[in-house]
């Protein structure tokens, strides 16, 4: 087993994503925060976020939304975009899946709707855990309940870690599942339109 990166301080970081202005220059891009959960590392997230935001470069954090409201609200107040994921609507699914119930997260993307900040939603389909159609229509309704926002974006199952969870001695509770064919998503991505939303298949 090998260590890959390195303890790194604010400046540190930003010296590095300084390097690639030109490029967020044009394309309209800029800083993407993901992990891991970047919300597991408040202070170091905002006054990177902060930092940010003094050069001009956009700020997109990509979070599960389960912090502390605190947390969300601080770091809301210097982010442009939330890629926010959302996994399953039954709490107690989401607490299998997971290992957390997903009532904080609801809760937050709630509050988070109400910020004027703008939101995409994640929304990984996995075969058999929460691909049917009444999970798929109660993600939609309640993403079409929340004031602003509109867009989903899904994200096909696939199979990519199943070398790094075996490298690390780990079960990979999918092991076994395959991925669905691009005419299934095709049918998830109009269910979910039928909620008023746009939808786009992949990142």
């Amino acid at each position: 087993m090998e260590l890959i990166g390195k303890t790194m301080s604010v400046d540190e970081v930003l010296a590095e994503i300084a390097k690639d202005t030109v490029f967020y220059d044009a394309s309209s891009g800029g800083v993407t925060l993901s992990g891991g959960e970047p919300l597991m590392q408040p202070a170091f997230l905002t006054a990177l976020l902060e930092a940010c935001e003094k050069k001009g470069f956009h700020r997109t954090v990509d979070t599960s939304g389960y912090a502390d409201r605190q947390i969300l609200h601080e770091v809301a107040s210097h982010t442009d975009l939330f890629l926010y994921d959302l996994k399953h609507m039954d709490p107690e699914k989401h607490a299998d899946f997971t290992g957390v119930s997903n009532e904080k997260i609801l809760a937050n993307l709630e509050y988070l709707s109400r910020q004027r900040v703008e939101i995409i939603i994640r929304f990984p389909v996995i075969p058999g855990l929460n691909s049917d159609r009444e999970n798929i229509d109660q993600t939609g309704a309640f993403v079409s309940s929340l004031p602003g926002v509109t867009r989903i974006n899904i994200l096909p199952y696939h199979a990519a870690a199943t070398a790094k969870y075996k490298n690390l001695g780990l079960k990979y509770d999918t092991a076994g599942v395959e991925p669905s064919s691009p005419e299934f998503f095709e049918s998830v991505a109009k269910r979910l339109e039928s909620h008023n939303l746009t939808i786009k298949i992949g990142g």
